[in-house]
């Protein structure tokens, strides 16, 4: 490829480019994120883990380990631990959570891979990566959607898979090779995902006051609107944009046995 050569791609592989694209550096947006709600009269509460909701006297009752919260109106936002706190209001949807993984490459070309030279990529197919540029870390990143095993928030392993690293490694190499190299860092995470791999973005059914949010793996980008939209449902009762599409009660999150398109 003349405009990035960093790719080796057989003659039968077609790419489409998207002139738009960009990054949204996570940390740093969830840091703006922090100052804003501060600075609006937010209280932030860290590690405090949720253990039950209920509802006493026209309030949600929120018992933690930091103490009980009572609140007139509800977000749950709560990604591997949406169910068991859904549960508790209403019931639990259908959800799939996988562990995945990322791993940063020591190139032996970096600049060919800063963000100036190297693009956001997809690759779409059965598997599916994806990586970036050297984008806050000395390094090209790589990952897979949906290529680990099926887990719980609070069951499954913050170790690498060995596999998992040798698939990651294979397509480097294959595809990559200037990126490849020494491991920088790799990091695992959790990916809770509806079975049509869209959001959820709704009332509670029964609960006028309450709203949940499940980004099903690819929310973060939206997650300022998506914000917008929960707080003008829980105080007007709908959002002023459009998010029918991500009703709660669609029927393939209640079936029993949904079909599964998990890969985009």
């Amino acid at each position: 490829m003349e405009r990035w050569p960093q790719w080796r791609l057989s003659d039968d592989v077609r790419s489409m480019y998207q002139v738009d694209s960009g990054v949204v550096a996570a940390a740093r947006a969830n840091a703006a994120h922090r100052r804003m709600a501060t600075s609006l009269g937010a209280t932030l509460v860290p590690n405090a883990r949720v253990d039950q909701i209920r509802e006493s006297g026209g309030l949600y009752e929120l018992v933690t380990g930091a103490g009980t919260f009572r609140a007139e109106r509800l977000i749950i936002a709560a990604d591997a631990w949406t169910n068991e706190l859904l549960d508790q209001l209403w019931r639990p949807i259908n959800l799939v959570v996988t562990q995945e993984q990322v791993t940063y490459y020591a190139s032996r070309d970096l600049e060919a891979f800063g963000p100036e030279r190297f693009p956001i990529w997809i690759w779409m197919g059965e598997p599916s990566f994806y990586g970036f540029p050297a984008f806050g870390n000395a390094g090209a990143k790589i990952g897979r959607d949906v290529g680990g095993p099926e887990v719980t928030g609070d069951a499954r392993s913050f170790e690498p898979r060995a596999d998992y690293s040798e698939r990651l490694d294979s397509f480097m190499r294959e595809h990559l090779p200037d990126g490849f190299g020494p491991y920088l860092e790799q990091k695992t995470c959790l990916y809770a995902m509806t079975p049509d791999r869209e959001f959820v973005l709704d009332l509670v059914p029964g609960n006028p006051r309450a709203a949940v949010a499940q980004g099903a793996a690819h929310g973060f980008k939206f997650a300022s609107v998506f914000g917008k939209s929960l707080v003008e449902m829980v105080y007007e009762g709908r959002a002023e944009s459009d998010v029918s599409a991500w009703g709660i009660e669609r029927e393939i999150l209640t079936m029993n046995d949904p079909p599964r398109a998990l890969v985009m």
